[in-house]
């Protein structure tokens, strides 16, 4: 995996301990500054935080979270920070809600379990516009 020329900050939120741990690991591989949340209110707040100190270059976010679901949060990132690409995820009984984030402005979507050259392919394509 070859490290990112810039170091550009991702925000990972996902319910899930492992998988947040699995794609920490794998986004700082390649390179990028990664905090995770584990649920879209987190993450809404940590966006809202540092958006002026040190900002988030993209967001990597699960559509069924626990609370706040990644369908809202997409929609709040979307009207409150327009430049930040999001990718969203799901598993894949839920390709076409997955489709459906993609038309309200997901930049790209990642079925679980992701295939490890598929998923740096796309970060990567999409958070080093």
């Amino acid at each position: 995996m070859t490290p990112t020329s810039l170091s550009r900050r991702i925000l990972v939120i996902d319910g899930d301990d492992d998988v947040r741990g699995i794609l920490h690991d794998r986004l700082s591989a390649l390179g990028f500054q990664v905090t995770v949340e584990s649920d879209g209110n987190a993450g809404l707040s940590r966006l809202t935080v540092d958006q002026h100190t040190n900002p988030f270059h993209g967001l990597l976010v699960e559509l069924f979270l626990p609370g706040l679901n990644g369908s809202a949060v997409l929609r709040e990132v979307r009207a409150r920070f327009p430049t930040i690409p999001v990718i969203v995820m799901a598993d894949s009984l839920h390709v076409a809600d997955l489709r459906q984030a993609m038309n309200a402005g997901a930049k790209e979507y990642i079925v679980k379990p992701f295939d490890s050259e598929l998923f740096r392919r796309k970060c990567l394509s999409v958070f080093q516009e």
